[in-house]
């Protein structure tokens, strides 16, 4: 079994480097739920896959179909789907149970896309929309938009608007930020955030603090995980690795409207500190 000291020291080392590797970095996520995980194992199965799915999707006359046989190989020949009956399984959202079960969620199920259709030379890019994760294909006509938690469908503008509306609870305009393309490091912060809130409306404390952990080492100015991880480390009654992460928090942002409540956690802090030592 690996070391967890060592599993997260590889995953220091990913989340230095740029662009991050997404499926390495989604392998390293599991890898601390699944310690004895064999990440290069799971990267040839994403390689296999797209050996697999080469002569289907090369028969496409153009990139619009491409696309549909991509899809219609992963989700008809291959079997991938949403899960819809057990959504917040904390498995949707690791990659390595997500191809071995062929079930995931919106995000896990669009790397599984953007992983095979990038190594087939399909130009695929992951969209952070809200509340629900897709991805876009970009060529010389344009954007597709693609969700692969229903199948691979190709939404119309019309569809995009509605799942706003079904966001938002109103009609919403799309706004050009909720198709913008996002890298690695986003990525896998989003799958991290999902696991964060599985984790903490489960009372699960040990593991949202491990979550936390890696979302800050993949972006350290996420200043909403800094007061949340302080705020569990307090819970957790360890006082001043929380007094660290509300000093940390007012010395990046001292006007932000949280300000205040993390100074008076910090003099709150400052005495239990004190009392300790």
């Amino acid at each position: 079994m690996a070391d967890i000291n060592d599993i997260r020291r590889e995953f220091v080392q990913l989340a230095s480097r740029e662009p991050v590797p997404l499926a390495r970095g989604a392998l390293l996520i599991a890898k601390e739920e699944y310690p004895d995980l064999d990440v290069a194992s799971y990267l040839d199965k994403l390689a296999a896959l797209a050996r697999e799915a080469e002569p289907v999707v090369k028969a496409g006359d153009d990139g619009i179909e491409q696309i549909e046989l991509l899809s219609y190989f992963l989700f008809e020949q291959k079997g991938f789907e949403g899960n819809r009956d057990n959504y917040g399984d904390p498995r949707n959202s690791f990659l390595n149970d997500v191809l071995d079960r062929r079930l995931g969620i919106p995000i896990t199920l669009s790397l599984i896309y953007l992983e095979v259709g990038r190594r087939l030379g399909l130009n695929l890019y992951g969209i952070s929309f809200p509340a629900h994760f897709l991805v876009k294909a970009v060529d010389s006509r344009g954007e597709l938009v693609i969700d692969p938690f229903n199948g691979g469908a190709i939404l119309s503008l019309d569809e995009i608007k509605a799942m706003l509306t079904q966001v938002y609870g109103q009609p919403v305009e799309i706004h050009p930020s909720f198709l913008k393309a996002v890298g690695g490091r986003q990525i896998l912060i989003r799958m991290l955030r999902n696991l964060k809130t599985i984790y903490l409306s489960g009372a699960d404390s040990m593991r949202a603090l491990s979550v936390l952990d890696r979302i800050l080492l993949l972006n350290p100015r996420s200043l909403d995980e800094l007061m949340e991880r302080g705020d569990l480390y307090e819970k957790l009654e360890c006082f001043r690795a929380a007094l660290d992460d509300y000093r940390s928090f007012l010395s990046q942002a001292p006007d932000h409207t949280a300000a205040e409540t993390a100074r008076e956690a910090v003099v709150r802090l400052s005495r239990q500190v004190a009392r300790i030592n």
